[in-house]
């Protein structure tokens, strides 16, 4: 007669994920920290709704998925891409470089300006004191011939 086997001795049925557990996983797979970083990163992950398990486990499955078939992308990616890359570099140096140069066309500018306003001040302080010595003057002439 066969024996009952006990409930020790039976294997262990895995203990599904939970949520947590689950989210965890995929917002580290996916290098992000938020549900709203991860739909923002992943346009194939905005449609779902994570409040759900369910949505947790098609996220994991789709960031296995890509990481599955571009493992070593970001290292090593194709030709084409490589190319791209190297065009957005480009780009993006002659963009920083225009910035520099803008800066540095600003900072002069401003000089110029504050230049400008110092010999402002400079030139009216000059035409008031030309006012006094014409009022001062106008004064003599008006006494010299009242004398």
């Amino acid at each position: 007669m066969a024996r009952p086997s006990s409930p020790r001795s039976a294997p262990a049925r895995p203990k599904p994920p939970t949520i947590a557990e689950l989210k965890r996983e995929v917002l580290a797979l996916a290098g992000v920290s938020s549900t709203r970083e991860l739909k923002r990163t992943n346009p194939d992950l905005r449609h779902l709704d994570f409040r759900l398990k369910a949505s947790w486990r098609t996220a994991l499955e789709v960031l296995q998925q890509a990481a599955a078939a571009y493992p070593d992308w970001d290292t090593n990616p194709p030709e084409e891409f490589r190319e791209l890359f190297s065009a957005i570099d480009q780009a993006s140096e002659a963009y920083g470089q225009s910035i520099d140069e803008g800066l540095r066309l600003s900072a002069q500018l401003q000089q110029a300006a504050d230049d400008l306003e110092s010999l402002s001040g400079e030139l009216l302080e000059e035409a008031v004191e030309l006012g006094t010595v014409q009022a001062a003057a106008r004064r003599q002439a008006r006494q010299r011939r009242l004398n």
